[in-house]
């Protein structure tokens, strides 16, 4: 159905996972195709708990690729290809336990492999996956086909599961930013790694004091601008701050007295604009927050609303040059526009 908000016309599509209706989801992913659908099923048939996916218009295509049992599965993504699923996995509960992040094939059953870590991100071709490892204090990468890491920078975290790390890679695959967090010295890190004369370089970008802040990179789809979507739960205020090519401190687009969602934004094709999801009300001990997903003009500074309060919920991330999905709970969402943005 089309729908017009705030002089915008779009239409916005949901997509349900092909399996009964009252299964009970969690982390519904569009495939990069738009004709598959990842989720975690918690209520799979005889206990098959786990990774799933499925076409989106046969009912009868869902099936098992990673079993979880125990295990809480906190993140999922396909690769830019859809050719693998990764995935964050929370630590068992017990003394010295760790998180992981592993990877599957998007078309066989069964897990290529766990290692220890705290965050992923794909680089830009899908052939790899990069993984923060707080254990061993070093950014790695992965290369699928490859068995050993090869290591790119420095990586010290606490390793909250409440604050995970962080990882974008710019689009052309020329730098990669990185979070970390100390609650200990109060202190949330961004890094940056790039490469100069042949080399690997690894420095820090900037620091926010505090040790609760959820800090949210994002790269504009050309790789010049990154973003900085910086929810301070201690302070209990959100801001967003741009950097045009990496230099300076940045710009701050956009600032709240409320906690937003920790959810990462996401520019639009041209980069006029960046979608998240605000807070319009916050909650209190008995109910949630309200929220609503906006598009911010980067230059006018201005908003438009995409979806009623609470209509929508989960992470934005950019589809195509005339779309924006965004990865829900129990359903994803595309919001498909008349015109570019």
């Amino acid at each position: 159905m089309a729908t017009q908000l705030a002089g915008l016309r779009y239409q916005h599509r949901t997509f349900h996972a092909p399996v009964p209706s009252d299964a009970v989801l969690r982390l519904c992913r569009l495939a990069p195709s738009g004709q598959r659908i990842a989720f975690v099923r918690e209520d799979g048939p005889e206990g098959q708990t786990g990774i799933w996916i499925g076409e989106l218009h046969n009912a009868h295509s869902a099936r098992l690729l990673v079993p979880f049992k125990p295990g809480r599965v906190e993140d999922l993504a396909f690769s830019p290809d859809g050719s693998h699923i990764a995935y964050r996995v929370a630590p068992l509960l017990g003394f010295g336990a760790r998180g992981t992040i592993g990877w599957a094939s998007a078309d066989a059953p069964g897990e290529i492999r766990r290692v220890e870590g705290t965050g992923f991100g794909f680089t830009p071709g899908g052939k790899a996956i990069l993984v923060a490892d707080p254990y061993r204090k070093v950014l790695l990468r992965y290369a699928l086909d490859e068995e050993e890491p090869r290591e790119l920078g420095p990586f010290e975290d606490d390793a909250d599961p409440s604050f995970p790390a962080q990882i974008v890679v710019s689009p052309d695959g020329e730098h990669i930013v990185y979070t970390a967090g100390r609650d200990g010295e109060e202190v949330s890190e961004v890094w940056l790694v790039k490469r100069e004369n042949s080399a690997v370089v690894t420095t820090i970008l900037t620091e926010i004091p505090g040790g609760n802040v959820h800090i949210l990179p994002f790269w504009s789809p050309k790789g010049t601008t990154l973003g900085l979507f910086c929810v301070h739960e201690d302070q209990e205020k959100t801001a967003l701050i741009v950097v045009p090519r990496l230099e300076g401190e940045g710009q701050v687009l956009y600032e709240s007295s409320y906690l937003d969602p920790a959810r990462t934004p996401t520019f639009t094709h041209a980069a006029r604009s960046i979608a998240f999801f605000r807070t319009e009300k916050p909650g209190d001990e008995e109910r949630l927050g309200t929220s609503r997903l906006v598009l911010l003009d980067v230059k006018r500074e201005t908003f438009a609303a995409l979806a009623e309060p609470d209509e929508v919920f989960g992470t934005p991330r950019l589809f195509d040059d005339r779309s924006i999905a965004v990865d829900g709970e129990g359903l994803a969402h595309l919001f498909v526009f008349d015109d570019p943005l």
